[in-house]
């Protein structure tokens, strides 16, 4: 069902709290234990308003992803632009997006389901 969603200012500061409750919960609790309603609790909003936001839970989940998405490409970018062998750029990357990846998904990510 498609909702309107909200833009604006004001709009992408909820949705940056919408997303970082639900970035938060599911570490905690594990994303497929993490509902709409469970989010909007720890906000104390209702689902209905997360909804304004969000036309769904799956596009929390690929915001989410887009965010952690970003978060890697930076560290790749920055890890490229060193002046270390080629070896030794791909070492650090992988090093740094596992423990990236357990420091932020230490239960089942909503990226990898």
């Amino acid at each position: 069902m498609d909702r309107p969603v909200r833009t604006g200012k004001e709009s992408d500061e909820a949705r940056a709290r919408i997303l970082g409750a639900a970035e938060e919960r599911f570490r905690r609790v594990g994303h497929h234990r993490t509902s709409v309603a469970d989010i909007a609790a720890e906000l104390g909003m209702s689902p209905a308003n997360i909804y304004r936001f969000f036309p769904s839970r799956n596009a929390i989940n690929e915001s989410i992803c887009g965010r952690l998405m970003n978060q890697v490409a930076e560290i790749a970018f920055a890890i490229a632009r060193t002046d270390a062998p080629a070896g030794e750029k791909l070492d650090q990357l992988l090093t740094v997006v596992h423990h990236h990846s357990k420091r932020c998904w230490p239960r089942q990510s909503p990226c990898t389901s």
